[in-house]
């Protein structure tokens, strides 16, 4: 969501653009994972674009990113939070990234998480979780 907000060439830049605008707009409030600026970091500078983005353009990204979102850290609530809730869903490996990302946003009392893998949070998710949103096509921000 956030590398395709940041990049003009990705596909889904402008259905992802538009909520990152409603936020710096004071429209909407937003929040990352502080762990999600690591995996942002790492996607933005393995792309396949050209030229491909540097690490310290990636880093400078992120840093203006950050006037935009509030950023929330890793606890060990939220670890745990996100341990657990793999191991209630029988989930294993990677799932643990996805679940930090929701149980972030749970803890933030964020009313909704937005990505392009539907699906991954889907399964995570439970009836108190933040609503899970795939920024529609055409762009709009519509709860």
């Amino acid at each position: 969501m956030l590398a395709a907000a940041l990049v003009a060439s990705h596909r889904d830049h402008a259905r992802a653009m538009v909520w990152l605008s409603a936020v710096s707009e004071g429209t909407l409030d937003g929040v990352v994972s502080v762990h999600a600026l690591s995996e942002l970091w790492s996607v933005l500078t393995k792309l396949p674009v050209s030229p491909p983005i540097s690490p310290v353009v990636a880093s400078e990204a992120i840093r203006e990113l950050l006037d935009r979102l509030e950023a929330v850290s890793l606890t060990v609530q939220i670890q745990m939070a996100a341990v657990e809730r793999c191991a209630s869903k029988g989930l294993r490996s990677g799932a643990i990234f996805d679940a930090i990302h929701l149980a972030t946003a749970e803890a933030a009392g964020a009313a909704a998480l937005l990505t392009f893998n539907e699906r991954d949070f889907t399964r995570l998710s439970v009836a108190a979780a933040p609503q899970i949103l795939v920024p529609p096509d055409p762009p709009a921000v519509t709860f």
